[in-house]
């Protein structure tokens, strides 16, 4: 948690991404700890709860924001769903947007055992981000690199950092699969940061939709 609280404290950006989120009901929230000590709202919908005779605790995908949210929308990536068993083929996938003033800020994080698992996920992710009514920017943990199903001239989306920087494992980086993606109106930069706290690196950006520049996402 202090590691996580630099980072953003660091950068001070506009929003947060954070995917594995792990909550236990009925003791603080270390998420609510993190977003208050840095100057944020937190919004994290659950993708699954487990537990045995009863839920136990919440897993899934949050952002932080210091821009008001005018609506919040979670949609299911992986069907049907499943009960969660302990593996990580059997966790539920969910994507989670914000509206933030004209922006859709969305977080999310794919399958990675199962490509098939994975493939029928990134079809979902694509017409969800079709029906948004607005310019959106999703970032995340997509376990596999944009070449793998964003063609180069697919002039609906635009992704950073560009070019691709592997971002995992963080201590010798091999893996292409943490990036941001966006609806063609927004233009991205970005960068890995080197820091510690995750088994992944943080990623941030500076977007710009249309002549409006924001301060930063990571």
């Amino acid at each position: 948690m202090d590691a996580v609280a630099a980072v953003i404290q660091e950068t001070d950006p506009h929003v947060v991404s954070l995917v594995e989120v792990d909550e236990a009901w009925g003791s603080p929230s270390r998420l609510g700890a993190v977003a208050g000590r840095c100057g944020y709202a937190s919004i994290f919908v659950p993708v699954f709860e487990y537990g045995q005779e009863q839920p136990t605790g919440g897993f899934g995908n949050a952002l932080l924001t210091k821009v008001p949210i005018s609506a919040v929308r979670q949609r299911q990536l992986v069907w049907p769903s499943t009960v969660y068993d302990g593996t990580e083929p059997s966790e539920l996938r969910a994507v989670v947007f914000a509206k933030l003033g004209p922006l859709w800020v969305g977080s999310t994080h794919l399958p990675r055992s199962s490509d098939e698992a994975r493939t029928e996920a990134l079809e979902r992710l694509k017409t969800v981000t079709s029906e948004l009514d607005g310019d959106w920017l999703l970032c995340g943990d997509f376990n596999a690199p944009a070449s793998s199903w964003i063609d180069s001239d697919d002039a609906l989306r635009t992704v950073a950092p560009d070019p691709a920087l592997a971002t995992y494992p963080t201590e010798e980086p091999v893996e292409l699969i943490d990036y941001f993606v966006a609806s063609s109106n927004v233009s991205l930069d970005a960068k890995v940061l080197d820091v510690r706290g995750s088994d992944h690196l943080a990623v941030l950006a500076v977007a710009r939709v249309s002549r409006d520049i924001s301060r930063g996402f990571v």
